[in-house]
């Protein structure tokens, strides 16, 4: 069979089973997983957008993540505003945020460790920011998502299939646009590739790289929203911390971040992975899935520097596996 088909059923089929996900019986603590899985599989894309595509890597996206937590909850507590519309609210003040500091960054020509810098130096002051201001973040311990009972208005369910779906149908979203958008995602890799050949044919580089990561922040911020619905609660060092930052960026670099299914790729494999290591290790050894990751992006990089995901896609196409 050929393999672009093959590739394209086999897609198909999974998408299939992960709508039937809920359905299959299995220990909560595995649905609990999935769930995660899709988050992060969503959040690489989202972080793809900008690092992938447009080649800028950020190492503080926990910033947007944070801010759609955040601001959704304060538009719920302060006004009320059902986190169904609260969320794209937060979003657009992440997309503020990330606007402002793109102008700066781009406008002065920051990229490469320079950019990714200073992506860590706005994620760390929104830390401190929420950390600070105890009166109305919580300051350290943070804040509660408030029980407002079983009402979809208030994004609260008595199962956690509904948020599962919720995840899901985000994830898809962003990959049909990823998919579609052709001819904006070419000129965001003619960026990556060479910013001044790409000037010189016409396209407006620092304004392109502003919409990368002003799409890239606005679908991370939806990640934080949903984040809060699904734990009801969340506080700085977990939201705008480094270690967020790292473990959206890793999955998509491991995953493979020049392509569409990568950090998805990476998802399923290192979510579950980490999940391992923190139950077999404890708390003995905190952090220490950090070092395997490490170990594991620096292989990857090594003999396979275009992710997990390329290499599986050439090794089918190649055997003719489908």
């Amino acid at each position: 069979m050929n393999g672009g088909h093959g590739i394209k059923s086999l897609i198909l089929s999974i998408i299939l089973l992960l709508a039937l996900i809920p359905w299959i019986p299995l220990n909560p603590y595995i649905h609990h997983v999935i769930t995660i899985i899709m988050l992060f599989a969503y959040l690489g894309t989202a972080w793809n957008i900008l690092g992938g595509y447009a080649g800028q890597v950020s190492l503080g996206h926990a910033a947007f993540f944070g801010l759609g937590a955040y601001f959704t909850y304060f538009f719920l507590k302060w006004l009320n505003i059902t986190p169904l519309i609260g969320m794209l609210m937060a979003a657009g003040v992440s997309v503020g945020a990330a606007s402002a500091i793109g102008f700066v960054a781009f406008r002065f020509g920051l990229k490469g460790i320079y950019f990714a810098l200073a992506t860590i130096a706005f994620a760390e002051i929104m830390r401190e920011v929420f950390i600070a201001f105890r009166d109305i973040t919580g300051g350290s311990l943070g804040v509660s998502y408030p029980a407002l009972g079983y009402n979809p208005f208030y994004f609260q369910f008595p199962e956690r299939w509904p948020y599962y779906y919720f995840i899901l149908v985000l994830w898809l979203i962003l990959i049909a646009i990823t998919r579609y958008a052709k001819g904006f995602f070419l000129k965001l890799i003619a960026i990556r590739e060479n910013e001044e050949v790409a000037a010189s044919i016409g396209i407006n580089v620092p304004l392109y790289k502003l919409l990368a990561l002003s799409i890239s922040s606005f679908f991370t911020s939806l990640g934080g929203a949903f984040y809060l619905q699904y734990y009801r609660y969340i506080d700085p060092n977990t939201v705008f911390g480094l270690e967020l930052s790292l473990d959206i960026a890793i999955t998509a670099i491991f995953g493979g971040m020049y392509s569409i299914w990568g950090p998805s790729v990476g998802a399923l494999i290192l979510i579950p992975m980490s999940e391992i290591l923190r139950i077999t290790l404890g708390g003995s050894y905190y952090g220490v899935y950090l070092i395997v990751y490490g170990i594991l992006l620096i292989l990857v990089l090594k003999f396979m520097p275009r992710g997990i995901y390329d290499k599986i896609y050439k090794l089918i196409v190649k055997e003719g596996a489908l």
